[in-house]
């Protein structure tokens, strides 16, 4: 009993890992965020958005948040003739953890795709 019940949890475990990567496969088609590797405090934070082509692109938002900080930037994209890098300036950030979510919605602002990174900023 108790093994067929371990059997079944690593199972189900597995499948939630296989459906997690090809979610993730699949944001990474419509958007990919790179950010500096070192960034301290009261510098800026540069996310480096890369944007598959597609002319159901419509709006783009960026979001960084830490414990003591929220900032966001949105803008609208010019489907297939919208550049494919965009560059977000967060300005003057304190030292913390944070995650920057992007995120890309076609004209109905339903999500195409998303992508998330953390990113440490030290202090000096």
């Amino acid at each position: 009993m108790a093994c067929e019940f371990l059997s079944r949890w690593w199972r189900a475990a597995l499948v939630a890992a296989l459906v997690s990567f090809v979610g993730v496969v699949h944001a990474e088609d419509v958007v990919q965020l790179h950010v500096q590797p070192i960034v301290y405090e009261k510098d800026d934070l540069v996310v480096q958005v890369r944007l598959a082509r597609n002319d159901d692109n419509r709006f783009m938002k960026v979001v960084a948040t830490s414990a003591g900080y929220y900032g966001s930037s949105e803008m609208q994209l010019d489907g297939e003739e919208t550049s494919p890098l965009k560059v977000v300036r967060f300005r003057s950030l304190p030292a913390g953890w944070y995650e920057v979510v992007g995120a890309v919605y076609d004209g109905r602002n339903h999500m195409r795709g998303s992508a998330r990174v953390s990113v440490l900023v030290f202090a000096r």
